[in-house]
């Protein structure tokens, strides 16, 4: 593993669809796989975006579940036994459901409903195989999205400059990352990442200046890598595909590889 001596957790999240948590999982994981890491994804989000794409096979999608791993109150279901395959050989998936929505109306009222993945991962031994684990999360602050940050190390936030809605939801999602660290002391936001980026789009430019500002304020930190708009990204989701693996030469995939390069150079220093 590296210098990495135990799997580093990060969630990416933020309470707005669409901001491109599941793009960025996927394509952070296939870089990082290319040179070498081993990745496990876990899917937290209902809608199983990022399984739906990412399984090798379909079948996987209903014939296993991070929920059966949640449900099973004899704890002898782990995680790592119930991972799937995807396109490439050192990324592994642990797939979602729409069950998920029952499994999170029907644990929400209970006292510890924020802990379930955080004890499924500190009883799998077999998960220190990992370098990474990714937690791909649902658009609200729900029981799965409590769940990833009470399992995680560190948060990335996706926010595109263009989205308002994003960055009005922005507080209250700062204020759930506080929250948990009560509860979760190893928590950190590690940076802000911007997505969608096109300048020439209405207020994005100016957006993004009011973001740096208003995090530089804070001593919150912003990845030097933006992700820009860029076509070959919408089309990868439409071939189920990463855009590192459906379009390497496009602008996308070559700025997904420069965050996966300077995710691993911030690990140099902090690990």
């Amino acid at each position: 593993m590296s210098y990495l001596e135990k799997p580093i957790f990060i969630t990416l999240g933020n309470r707005k669809g669409g901001v491109g948590k599941t793009t960025s999982v996927i394509n952070l994981a296939s870089y990082l796989a290319e040179v070498g890491k081993k990745i496990l994804i876990i899917d937290t989000d209902p809608q199983a975006n990022c399984s739906s794409i990412l399984l090798r096979h379909s079948e996987d999608l209903t014939g296993r579940s991070l929920i059966d791993a949640l449900e099973d109150s004899s704890g002898a279901t782990l995680l790592s036994a119930i991972v799937c395959d995807t396109y490439h050989p050192r990324i592994h998936i642990i797939p979602n459901t729409t069950r998920c929505m029952l499994w999170e109306r029907k644990i929400a009222q209970h006292s510890d409903a924020v802990m379930g993945i955080k004890r499924l991962v500190e009883r799998d031994k077999a998960l220190n195989n990992y370098d990474f684990i990714f937690f791909d999360t649902p658009p609200n602050l729900g029981v799965m999205m409590n769940n990833a940050l009470m399992a995680s190390d560190y948060v990335i936030i996706p926010i595109p400059p263009s989205d308002q809605f994003a960055l009005d939801g922005l507080a209250a999602y700062l204020n759930l990352i506080g929250s948990i660290r009560k509860h979760n002391n190893t928590l950190q936001l590690l940076a802000v990442l911007i997505t969608k980026y096109d300048p020439s789009w209405g207020n994005s430019a100016w957006n993004l200046t009011q973001i740096k500002k208003y995090f530089s304020q804070k001593g919150i930190s912003l990845f030097n890598t933006h992700i820009h708009s860029c076509a070959e990204i919408d089309m990868a989701h439409v071939e189920r595909k990463p855009v590192l693996e459906s379009a390497p030469k496009s602008s996308g995939a070559a700025e997904y590889s420069a965050l996966g390069m300077e995710l691993l150079e911030i690990f140099k220093v902090i690990r």
